[in-house]
């Protein structure tokens, strides 16, 4: 019971372990029935059997166990290992390029060991409050009228100055199209989305319809979807944080009411708006630089309000100068920015950076967590610069 309705869960494998089928529920089933009957043959003397060879059947369970714990971890260790120890987006030195490298492209999941997505059999349902219910293939959808655009994700438990922030050019349909297709009825004012893994989101229908940008996407820079990045299917509505983009896409269901999220129900904000922020990617915080004119710089973002003006001090915030920002790749990206320092001395210095979006808001000054909303405050540095 342990097995099935929380380890197999927590592993991704959804409620009883059925996201892959009846197959691996029935198999912990055959294995415990086979504990059992050996625990049971263990614990009951038998005529001619000595307490030696009961011994042996009673350990026998607790051997296959270990055996079973350790194959998992051989499993699974290396994945962690990787996620903690060589997490993808720790891989970029500098100031970040426009578009984020594949394999450096932040990653982040709820799993212990992530789904993999058979895309041969896969089908995209698209059902609920809809008079024509769809069930695509990934030919069929990848048949269908596409978008390619640049977009900034960015995960909502990202600190200030954190690398859980990325952009990439996405190809898909636009989810409203889809919906079209379906005929939503009338009271259809949402729209739930539920994941291989079990991870289900919802966002009100007028979010879709007003928003030809959010996709169903199936590519990222070129080529399908890697696996860890959602294959075959994710969903991206940019200008929400990451939680509101379930990958590993099997359904969408059209319904009257909200289907509160796998985040939301641990009390995460429910509309993930992404807030404005702005990041030091050189230097680093804690760095020794040597004396003269050097280049800072980072990225600033501000979901899809867009950036509008950049400042970074040099004093602690007693004064600002503004700092130059490339074109964003769209209006749905990052901004990287840049500029050239001079310190007048030697010593510490306190460097801090800010961003000021489209509609002229400036950032959020006031330094918050990331629960329940997006962590907010300017990010700040310490250098040290010496001859």
């Amino acid at each position: 019971l342990l097995v099935v309705a929380v380890l197999l869960p927590l592993g991704g494998l959804g409620l009883l372990g059925l996201n892959d089928g009846v197959a691996t529920p029935l198999i912990w089933a055959s294995l415990f029935a086979v504990y059992a009957v050996v625990l049971q043959f263990g614990d009951q003397p038998a005529p001619g059997l000595d307490a030696g060879r009961r011994r042996v059947l009673t350990a026998v369970p607790i051997a296959i166990g270990a055996v079973s714990l350790g194959a998992l971890g051989l499993r699974l260790l290396p994945d962690w290992y990787k996620a903690i120890f060589q997490a993808p987006e720790s891989g970029v030195r500098g100031i970040s390029p426009a578009v984020t490298p594949v394999q450096n492209f932040y990653v982040v999941s709820k799993n212990f060991s992530d789904p993999v997505v058979d895309g041969a059999s896969w089908r995209l349902k698209v059902g609920g409050l809809a008079a024509k219910p769809l069930s695509l293939s990934v030919g069929d959808l990848r048949a269908l009228p596409a978008t390619e655009q640049y977009v900034t994700l960015s995960c909502i438990s990202n600190n200030v100055g954190g690398n859980l922030i990325s952009t990439g050019l996405f190809k898909g349909v636009p989810l409203r199209d889809l919906l079209a297709m379906a005929s939503p009825q009338p009271g259809a004012s949402w729209v739930a989305f539920r994941a291989r893994d079990g991870y289900t989101e919802s966002v009100p229908m007028s979010v879709v319809l007003g928003a030809p940008e959010v996709l169903v996407a199936y590519g990222l820079d070129g080529a399908a979807l890697p696996m860890n990045h959602g294959f075959p299917a994710r969903v991206l509505i940019p200008g929400r944080y990451g939680m509101k983009q379930p990958k590993w896409l099997d359904s969408i269901e059209l319904a009257s009411d909200e289907a509160r999220g796998y985040w939301e129900q641990q009390g995460w904000d429910h509309n993930a708006l992404v807030k404005t922020t702005a990041r030091f990617d050189l230097p680093r915080d804690g760095e020794i630089l040597k004396l003269g004119p050097m280049e800072i710089g980072g990225v600033a973002f501000a979901g899809t309000r867009g950036v509008s003006k950049v400042e970074y001090s040099t004093n602690g915030g007693a004064g600002w100068e503004v700092a130059p920002f490339d074109a964003p790749l769209s209006p749905l990206t990052w901004v990287l920015w840049r500029a050239t320092w001079t310190p007048p001395k030697e010593g510490a210095y306190r460097l801090i950076v800010r961003a000021t979006d489209a509609a002229g808001a400036l950032q959020d000054s006031h330094a918050a967590p990331s629960y329940p909303s997006g962590s907010s405050g300017y990010h700040t540095i310490q250098v040290n610069v010496s001859s």
